[in-house]
């Protein structure tokens, strides 16, 4: 029996994903390590290199900044694994920046979600969750987004996020 594999490629939340078998992951593997060395500019002819690359090196040019107004823009790049936790987060984060004094509430945060279409099992203990690992802090009975939280953040969507 096969090996269960699994390519993963970000190039700034384009993202690509293939899962397979080892030989078929392998045949992927081989063609995005020549289409990285024409991104690159490396002439095709070159051995391919098999050491990683940083994230940074990848795109030709620099990201453009995120400005978006809405949550399902954020909602949108996300990537696939993001848990609930992690949308409360973005939610929070878009609550906050609409507030007039810069803070959010679990009900405002679970609102916005609802107008996407997004069901958070428990909104609550997910802000509770956030406030646990220090990525948002209580302030006079409302929440607001800490700098681990825009950190996370900036590592959920990429690094074109401006927070």
């Amino acid at each position: 029996m096969s090996e269960r594999a699994r390519l993963r490629v970000n190039l700034a939340q384009s993202e690509f994903e293939v899962e397979g078998s080892e030989a078929f992951v392998r045949t992927y593997a081989e063609r995005f390590d020549a289409l990285l060395d024409r991104l690159n500019g490396r002439p095709a002819d070159d051995p391919p290199v098999r050491a990683a690359r940083p994230a940074a090196q990848l795109p030709s040019t620099p990201p453009k900044a995120l400005d978006f107004d809405s949550l399902g823009e954020y909602l949108h790049h996300l990537p696939r694994s993001a848990t609930d936790v992690d949308r409360v987060l973005v939610a929070g984060y878009v609550a906050q920046s609409r507030s007039t004094d810069n803070s959010f509430s679990t009900g405002e945060a679970n609102a916005l979600l609802t107008e996407q279409g997004v069901k958070i099992g428990n909104p609550s203990q997910s802000v509770k969750q956030n406030v646990v690992a220090k990525r948002v802090f209580r302030h006079q009975r409302r929440y607001r987004v800490s700098q681990i939280g825009m950190d996370q953040l900036t590592q959920l969507l990429g690094p074109a996020f401006t927070g």
